[in-house]
């Protein structure tokens, strides 16, 4: 097992080395006339796992290893903070910069959309930042798409799972930056909020 791997349940999260893994996945209906994500994964991954610009994490139920049930492509990130806005919970350093880590893109395959396993993935990815967290690093982020013509709004998907609009980086029309704080879960389970289902790392 990967050392960056994480099981929980019956599923894990795995970094891809072998990219044949993801022949034929498909995360965006055919129709569909952004295929970003698709093209990413047939053409992108995997050179930019080989020129160390990002990792792909793959999840998968150990019941069913051969199916990928989505893919998320994980890159150093750093919060900057302006000085006209602050995140309340880093107000007290005087720090500029915070460091973090950035979901560029994350998808699940078509067959198992709508059926909970964004949210389990982003929980698995959570918990491996913080049991796998080699450096220092506070936050996660995400380009959240919106395209108000298509009526695509990926927000609320990423709101019911904890992230919060990110006051220092402008919106455009197409994304909305957010983050998450990492330390929000560990002080959840000190003050015995955050459910204790066991996860395991390799």
């Amino acid at each position: 097992m990967h050392r960056n791997s994480l099981t929980y349940k019956n599923y894990i999260i795995s970094p891809v080395e072998d990219f044949s893994i993801l022949a034929g996945f498909s995360c965006i209906n055919p129709d569909d006339p952004d295929q970003d994500l698709n093209e990413f994964v047939r053409q992108d991954a995997e050179q930019h796992y080989l020129d160390k610009i990002a990792v792909t994490y793959i999840l998968k139920d150990k019941r069913n290893p051969n199916i990928v049930l989505g893919f998320a492509t994980l890159q150093n990130d750093a919060i900057i903070i302006d000085g006209k806005e602050q995140i309340p919970s880093i107000a007290s350093y005087e720090y500029k910069t915070f460091p973090a880590i950035k979901i560029g893109r994350f998808g699940i395959s078509i067959a198992y959309q709508r059926k909970n396993f964004g949210t389990l993935f982003l929980f698995m990815l959570k918990k491996l930042m913080l049991k796998a967290n080699r450096t220092g690093c506070r936050f996660i982020t995400v380009d959240a798409r919106r395209i108000k013509k298509q009526k695509i709004d990926t927000r609320p998907f990423y709101r019911k799972n904890g992230f919060s609009d990110l006051p220092s980086r402008g919106k455009t029309s197409t994304y909305c930056p957010m983050y998450f704080d990492l330390k929000s879960i560990v002080d959840a389970h000190e003050r015995g909020l955050l459910f204790t289902d066991s996860a395991s790392e390799q």
